[in-house]
């Protein structure tokens, strides 16, 4: 009797499992690899996507993106009152489906960034194949025009973004936005990237990481450029390595690689004030060496470090500054402060943090500690005296 109730069972179960009712084959489909919004002059959104032309890819003397003569992906966009309505007028014309589980990229334009993306970002990631992983930036001007742009190297501008988001800039997730619009006590920052003329000019247009846009609220607050955004770094929680360029005695000039960081932030108050002590603590090598100063004296070694710690100061000095001026914590002082007093922070700070933020005062210390200075220490072209 067991074994019957047993067949039965597996047997009621088979027309469940007979295969994939509702799948897709992939010459039906258009692979979506990034997509941009703008914001357009009668308020409605501009949703563009970019998606790779099969027939372009791979085959005899496919190359890089500019290197194949005809573009290897298809730019389309479409206006609507809502990002969903502009998606349908895309598909209406489309005659694959547009698919949206392997995007990579995510671009605000500028007026949209100024005017408060929240809403079609809540859109975005109520698309059944969204991913929280993808990358998500700003652009000078309009989103459209950073897909249609066409790098040497990439096939795809999307490409092009997300690679240069890893590498150069200080990368942002729909998942790391989102954290940032819902969390009191840390104001939201996206990088910045801008299509420029390649050097020397041709056909191509390259993408160019051109700062960092910080908000308050969802709105775009102000910017820090390539230099004022290091002072930011300090801050994530994972370090990313970048270089720097140092100059020490009016002219001497080294090119430095910041290797290992960490920055530690103590709250407390001070005269009724909210005071921040700011410790930073990292290594550097150098990797260029244009002066005549010889690197195995360790005056000089503690001079580099001098000016290096000097110099950390300055760059977050400017951020903490500019938060103070446009009420827009970037760094995530509030989250520090919750942490410590979490009841002050709830009872008194928590609902007026931005308002509060011109009245914090704060300390910083850097120390750096130059750990290597290449395979030589003097200039090898130089004879010894």
């Amino acid at each position: 009797m067991k074994r019957l109730a047993l067949l039965c069972a597996l047997m009621l179960s088979l027309p469940a499992v007979t295969g994939c009712w509702d799948r897709r084959e992939v010459n039906d489909i258009a692979i979506v690899i990034a997509m941009g919004i703008d914001k357009e002059a009668n308020g409605q959104y501009r949703l563009s996507v970019q998606v790779p032309l099969v027939s372009s890819l791979g085959g005899p003397g496919g190359g890089g993106g500019g290197t194949s003569g005809d573009k290897s992906y298809y730019v389309d966009s479409a206006v609507g009152p809502t990002i969903r309505d502009a998606n349908n007028k895309i598909q209406s014309r489309m005659s694959r489906h547009l698919f949206y589980a392997h995007h990579r990229i995510v671009i605000i334009g500028e007026q949209l960034a100024k005017e408060g993306f929240s809403k079609p970002l809540d859109t975005i990631s109520r698309f059944p194949e969204n991913r929280l992983t993808a990358y998500i930036v700003m652009t000078k001007g309009r989103a459209v025009s950073l897909l249609q742009a066409q790098p040497q190297f990439e096939r795809f501008s999307g490409e092009a973004i997300r690679e240069l988001v890893k590498a150069e800039t200080i990368p942002v997730t729909i998942k790391d936005i989102s954290q940032m619009l819902n969390a009191p006590g840390i104001d939201a920052y996206l990088p910045i990237f801008e299509a420029v003329d390649s050097h020397p000019k041709g056909k191509s247009k390259e993408i160019e990481t051109k700062g960092i846009g910080f908000f308050r609220g969802d709105k775009l607050a102000g910017t820090y450029n390539r230099e004022q955004m290091q002072g930011l770094r300090w801050f994530q929680n994972t370090f990313a390595p970048f270089p720097a360029l140092l100059t020490i005695d009016g002219g001497q000039r080294f090119s430095v690689y910041f290797q290992h960081g960490k920055a530690d932030i103590k709250p407390s108050f001070k005269k009724g004030s909210v005071h921040f002590d700011i410790r930073v603590y990292t290594t550097a090598g150098i990797v260029e060496n244009m002066s005549s100063l010889d690197l195995t004296d360790q005056k000089v070694n503690a001079r580099i470090e001098s000016k290096l710690a000097k110099d950390i100061t300055s760059s977050i000095r400017t951020v903490i500054d500019q938060s103070k001026k446009l009420r827009s914590d970037t760094i995530g002082l509030g989250i520090v402060l919750a942490r410590n007093y979490p009841v002050v922070w709830k009872s008194k700070y928590r609902d007026r943090w931005n308002e509060e933020l011109p009245r914090i005062t704060y300390t910083i210390e850097s120390k750096v500690q130059v750990t290597t200075v290449g395979q030589t220490t003097t200039n090898i072209t130089k004879e010894d005296p």
